[in-house]
């Protein structure tokens, strides 16, 4: 094999490399974690999560309502103890007329100790309910939530370690109520982090790069056989 094929084998073979091993990368950035937990005080649960990089909670929470499952003429039956998401933005604040039972959660890392509240329904899928966790501020009023929120601190370390996630509060509506808690990725298609890793989300497009990774295996491996059958 001549030299210049080497030289190209190797290149390929680093492109190959670089692309597994950016696909693990994304698929670590990218995988969320559940954990289900008893709207109960005292309640507590541990989230085990990995990270590449110093990162922020992003915590959610989803209710059931199997009532939504099937809903009859596109109607979606609505759960008010979760609250409406209709607000009046105002000075730096949302206010809403239903903001939901209250949920208080502290969430303790490696770091710090974090106090997050649940935002009204902010979205429905097939049978579940949706609420969104933000910083929690004490201004005196259930119904308003600063907004744009305050972000989390960026607390969680990279590598592996442990959410350990309290119930602080819950409204007697919802009080002993089994949900499901969302610890979100830093990276979606929708949402990157502003940090190091948002070069992986081109990896989302990853068919495109493994077709032409893929023909140019192909044409390598011709001009090879060729240059292998005119070799005396």
């Amino acid at each position: 094999m001549s030299l210049p094929l080497r030289i190209a084998w190797a290149v390929f073979a680093g492109l190959c490399a670089l692309m597994l091993l950016g696909m693990a990368a994304l698929h670590i950035a990218s995988t969320t974690v559940r954990a289900r937990i008893d709207l109960v005080p005292g309640a507590q649960v541990s989230m085990v999560v990995l990270r590449l990089a110093p990162d922020a909670p992003r915590l959610s929470m989803e209710f059931e309502d199997p009532a939504q499952a099937h809903p009859p003429m596109g109607y979606w039956r609505s759960r008010p103890e979760l609250g409406e998401w209709r607000p009046i933005r105002k000075d730096g604040s949302l206010r809403f007329g239903n903001p939901g039972e209250t949920v208080k959660l502290r969430v303790v890392d490696q770091a710090q100790a974090q106090i997050f509240e649940a935002l009204p329904d902010g979205g429905r899928s097939e049978g579940l309910v949706h609420r969104d966790l933000v910083r929690f501020v004490d201004d005196g009023d259930a119904r308003t939530f600063r907004w744009p929120p305050l972000l989390a601190s960026r607390s969680i370390p990279a590598g592996r370690s442990a959410l350990e996630v309290s119930v602080l509060e819950v409204g007697d509506a919802i009080r002993g109520e089994s949900v499901t808690l969302v610890a979100e990725p830093p990276l979606g298609f929708k949402r990157g982090t502003g940090g190091a890793i948002d070069w992986l989300w081109y990896l989302y497009f990853w068919p495109a790069y493994a077709l032409v990774l893929g023909i140019t295996g192909v044409v390598l491996a011709r001009i090879t056989r060729k240059s292998s059958a005119a070799a005396p």
